[in-house]
Parts: C-alpha cells; structure tokens; sequence
C-alpha cells in the first residue's frame, strides 16, 4: 500500500509575517501487481484421476491427436472455443506422466509436493492459469476416456473451462503397480498473453514519482524547521517561507499527477484480475 501524506501550503502575510497554514486532502492509495502465474489448481488437486479398472479382452488405443480432437468436440457442443495444441503443454504432460509411471504414484501432486503448475512454470510455460485431468484404465478408444473425463465433475469443469486456450496430452501404456495400463494426461492452459498485460512503464512512473515525493516531504520538514528557527520578519525567514511555499506547491501538484497514474494503474490491474477469473 502506498501512502501519501498531507500537504501543507504556507504563505507570507506581509504586514505581519504571519505564517498561515492550508492543508490539502489527504491521498490514500493502494495497487496490487498480478503475479506471473495464478495457479488455480487448488481445488482440483484433490480430485483424484478417473479409473476405469475392468478388464477387457480387446484392448484399445489411445492417442495424444484423438483425445485432443475429441476435447474439443466435447467443447463445441457447449459453445466453447477449441483449445490449440501448445507442444510446450504436451511436454508438461509427458514430464508428468513420466513421473507417475517412475514413482508409481496417480495423483496431481507428486509425493515430492509437485504439481502440474510447478512442472509447467519448469519447463518455461508463462500462465495465469493452468489445469489437469488424469486417467488411468484400459480404454476402447480416445473418445471413451474423454468421457470419463466429461463424468466427473471436476474434469468436466477443466475441459470446459472457457478461459483455457491451450492443450497438451500425453498418453502411454506402461508397468503400473505390476499391471500393464495406459495413463492419460491433459494439460490447460490460460497463458500469460490470454488478459492485457499491466504497462510496466507506467508502474515504473509510479515509483519514480513516488520517490520524488518522498524526498520533497523530507525537504519539506527540514525546511519547515529552518523557518521555525529563523527570526520572524527578516529577510532570511521571507525567502524561507517563500521557498517553502513554492516546494508545497510542487508537491501538491506531484500528489495530483500521481493520483491519476495509480487510478489508471489501478483500473489496468482491475481488467487483467476479471479478465482471470472469467
């Protein structure tokens, strides 16, 4: 939070040399940067991945192109935007399902404590949003384990998601607790380009003029201080009091200027945070 403090505008009465004082509003003003990644995954790390267990004499096929296109059938039906294969997403994917098979564990946080944000943000993906569905069983087809997927609530959520723009998947048949299965992940994406961006420059204007500010109310109370010990009346205490009015003007108006910059700053970081949550 940044605070600006109270002006003060002195001026000279010629007849007695008087100081008078006026006092200015008082500014309070806060901005929030949004950070480089939102990870809104929370709630879906403890959705555990859908199962399909029963055995099957005929054992099918899964592809990364067939679930990616059934996807974003399933999106279509809902009106929503197809999601693009981002090949970066298709490593995260392929990171995350090598971990599983190696670890043997099927969940959406490591037992090291990592989740598919963190191998996401790893592997060099910039998002404000990012999401995983997992599944695990001997599907027909790429069409079968999409809907289990569509099922389940919470992975139902994420593939129709409207704020993802991007998609990686990954899926092999491999040695699972002494079983030969097939794991399945899916990768959304929201990247960091999906909302406008905050004006870096602008921040930068900010602070500048937030330093400037700062040290004109410091030169503003050392001031004040040679007045109050300079004798009432003489010359030196004029140009003093004189000085002291034209600095309390600069900084009335640096007060102004940078109000407008952290509303304009503040109505940038309004839009990209709606702009998030969808």
């Amino acid at each position: 939070m940044l605070f600006l403090g109270v002006g003060a505008f002195f001026y000279s009465n010629p007849a007695s040399f008087d100081v008078a004082v006026n006092r200015v509003d008082e500014f309070l003003f806060s901005w929030s940067t949004v950070p480089s990644g939102i990870d809104d995954n929370k709630e879906r790390e403890a959705l555990e991945g859908v199962v399909r267990e029963e055995n099957r004499i005929e054992e099918g096929e899964l592809t990364r192109k067939g679930i990616i296109e059934e996807t974003n059938r399933r999106r279509m039906r809902f009106e929503d935007s197809p999601l693009e294969e981002n090949y970066i997403l298709n490593e995260v994917a392929e990171t995350k399902l090598d971990d599983m098979f190696e670890n043997q564990y099927f969940a959406h946080v490591s037992p090291e404590g990592v989740g598919i944000g963190d191998v996401a943000k790893e592997m060099g993906y910039e998002f404000l949003l990012i999401g995983d569905n997992l599944a695990k069983g001997n599907y027909r087809d790429d069409r079968e384990v999409v809907g289990d997927w569509m099922d389940s609530p919470g992975h139902r959520k994420n593939i129709l998601d409207d704020r993802y723009i991007e998609i990686g998947v990954a899926t092999r048949k491999g040695s699972f607790e002494e079983r030969e299965v097939w794991i399945s992940v899916q990768v959304f994406g929201m990247p960091t380009w999906a909302c406008p961006e905050v004006d870096k420059a602008l921040e930068e204007q900010i602070d500048t003029k937030k330093a400037r500010v700062e040290n004109l109310e410091t030169r503003k109370e050392t001031l004040k201080k040679e007045i109050d010990d300079t004798e009432r009346g003489s010359d030196e205490h004029i140009e003093k009091v004189e000085e002291y009015n034209r600095l309390v003007e600069e900084y009335n108006s640096l007060i102004s200027s940078l109000k407008d910059l952290v509303d304009e700053y503040n109505e940038q970081v309004r839009i990209r945070k709606e702009c998030i949550r969808g």
